[in-house]
């Protein structure tokens, strides 16, 4: 039986390991690594489902553990995203400026993971909780930009304040740091004020509206085979929160109702539209893939961020599917974008283009990827917001509604692009020499594309899972079948069914295509040139403001919140400057004012 005080030991032992080891040779820390992560995920997957996982403490003192289906089903979803990442290690590590260090900080994030969703205690939440945050900031700049690490650091401050003070809180009114225990006695103003604090964090963690400044910084600079870890599966941290606000905390405050819905949950679920509707618009115009990935991140946040806040059990289930769907999704298409990123250097997409020439399987694990993305079946991603859509309607949140519809719209048009700039048009000459991702690569390549297709042509397994989580929350369970999903007012959706129509379509399309006869063969180029001489190909890309018709709708629109928060750090800084010019001055004069100052406090202190 796995012990999951022995993991975490485990884990923390292995980093350091790796750190040698990789000192040593580069490649040898990175197979170690996929080793560690493949005997972690195998012994969580054994024993995690049937919640045989052993909680006992003997070597860490003070520290307790305790299973639940909820921290079980974040758990194995972020370690298998860890464990498919790190396939990738072997072929970036040597790219990095610090490649001792990164197997380090890979394992020892992975060991807060794991001890942040079994703790059963507040404080040590927040110590996993700054594991994973403090490890990542430093994973961050091995892609070269301390800017990025800053911002992400910054953010992450502003929620793990505001997580720390919520704990606090709960402590100075129950008198205990137990998560279950000190939920039940919150009660008034304090749970109040606790919901609010627990939601800043989640936000910040999240990267959701209007918390989301981090997200393309981070994503864009972090390490190529990182940013799947990043979106597919930290920002999970942020969804984990949310639940202890929105599930937890708030049924204990005492609140306006608005639409059926406490004033609290109604507010969440407007900035969770607001997370997908300015997602999408800012994925849109976004030259960058992983930018734009980041940005989608930003989106599909706001759909967990809604169903999580309607408070029932079909809302709860299409967010639980939604976190799986996105993790898989996601890391598919980071993966894929840094496969080509490898061997072109470069992830903007007006440098690029022919791709699929090359690397086949690689735009079919990115094609996989982006099908689950904008919601179209048979993916995971269909799945998961049929049923927030579902959730949506029954509430009556009109809003919300359309930014749902308008998110599942936009976002065919947002992964499309990479699509077509990445991997279809013209074959450029400086990419002559690229070929396929090595065969290590592609393994989880493979996995997450037939996963990802899974998820969305046998979604029963996992929504019966799913159902022992609302029966814990103490939802209602959704109806489901072998063959069946259940939505509002007895609606049924049949995933295989509609599967089986989509597949024969493509099929019949594609018999079509093969038996039609064909007069010639029409090279690419007679579509661009009409048979006029190519004097520079760049200017031939169609990739360039491949949207700018819809772009200039909004273009002229100032970006007032990266404003906002441009103007609030150098604030901070000019109080970093004054403050250091208080206290950090040589001036004999100045330093003779404060010891005078000190010694009245402390007379008049004595005094009193």
């Amino acid at each position: 039986m796995a012990n999951i005080e022995l993991l975490i030991l485990f884990l923390a032992g292995s980093a350091l390991i790796s750190y040698v080891l990789t000192r040593f040779n580069a490649n040898i820390g990175s197979f170690f690594t996929i080793f560690v992560t493949m005997f972690v995920f195998v012994s969580l997957a054994g024993f995690g489902f049937a919640m045989n996982l052993d909680t006992t403490v003997n070597y860490l003192p003070g520290f307790t553990f305790s299973q639940s289906y909820l921290g079980f089903y974040f758990v194995i979803i972020i370690t298998f995203v860890y464990l498919m990442v790190s396939f990738f290690h072997p072929y970036f590590i040597n790219k990095f400026k610090y490649r001792s260090s990164y197997n380090f900080l890979f394992l020892l994030s992975l060991a807060g993971i794991i001890g942040a969703f079994y703790t059963n205690n507040f404080l040590q939440l927040f110590f996993f909780f700054e594991l994973v945050i403090w490890t990542t900031m430093f994973l961050i700049p091995q892609g070269k930009s301390r800017e990025a690490a800053v911002s992400y650091f910054g953010f992450s401050l502003a929620g793990s304040v505001a997580l720390l003070l919520g704990i606090f809180m709960i402590f100075s009114q129950t008198g205990t740091f137990d998560i279950n225990a000190g939920l039940a006695g919150l009660s008034g103003t304090t749970s109040v004020i606790v919901f609010i604090l627990f939601l800043i964090a989640a936000f910040a963690k999240l990267g959701a509206f209007p918390l989301h400044i981090w997200l393309p910084i981070a994503h864009g600079n972090a390490p190529h085979p990182f940013s799947p870890v990043l979106s597919g599966a930290l920002v999970k941290l942020g969804a984990f929160i949310a639940i202890f606000a929105l599930i937890k905390i708030a049924p204990n405050t005492q609140t306006i109702g608005v639409l059926d819905l406490p004033l609290g949950h109604y507010m969440v679920a407007l900035l969770g539209g607001l997370s997908i509707i300015f997602g999408t618009l800012m994925a849109i115009k976004e030259d960058d893939a992983k930018k734009l990935l980041a940005y989608s991140s930003m989106s599909h946040g706001g759909y967990i961020l809604v169903a999580f806040s309607l408070m029932n059990g079909l809302a709860f289930a299409g967010g639980l599917y939604h976190i799986l769907a996105h993790a898989l999704a996601s890391a598919g298409a980071f993966m894929a974008i840094a496969a080509v990123a490898r061997v072109t250097g470069t992830t903007k997409m007006k440098e690029m283009g022919g791709m699929i020439h090359k690397m086949p399987i690689t735009y079919l694990a990115y094609l996989i990827a982006i099908i689950s993305m904008a919601g179209i079946p048979p993916m995971g991603g269909f799945i998961s917001k049929w049923i927030i859509f579902q959730a949506v309607i029954d509430k009556g949140l009109i809003f919300v509604g359309i930014a749902v519809f308008f998110g599942s719209i936009g976002s065919f048009l947002y992964v499309f692009r990479p699509l077509a700039a990445l991997f279809l048009g013209q074959e450029l000459t400086e990419y002559k020499h690229v070929k396929e991702a090595p065969i290590l690569m592609l393994i989880p390549t493979f996995i997450i594309m037939g996963l990802n297709i899974y998820t969305g042509v046998f979604p029963a397994k996992i929504l019966d899972f799913i159902n022992k989580i609302i029966v814990e929350v103490g939802y209602v369970p959704i109806s489901v079948s072998t063959y069946a999903i259940t939505g509002a007012n007895d609606s049924i959706l049949n995933p295989g069914l509609i599967s089986l129509v989509f597949g024969i379509g493509v099929l019949i399309a594609f018999i079509i295509f093969i038996l039609l006869k064909k007069s010639r063969k029409v090279e690419l180029m007679d579509t661009y040139t009409a048979a006029n001489f190519v004097h520079d190909e760049h200017l031939l890309h169609y990739t360039t403001d491949f949207y700018a018709p819809l772009e200039r709708l909004y273009e002229k629109q100032s970006n007032w919140m990266t404003l906002f928060y441009q103007a609030l750090a150098q604030k901070v800084k000019d109080l970093g400057s004054f403050c250091k010019y208080l206290f950090m001055s040589n001036h004999i004069g100045r330093t003779l004012l404060w010891i005078m100052l000190i010694i009245i406090a402390l007379l008049w202190g004595e005094a009193l």
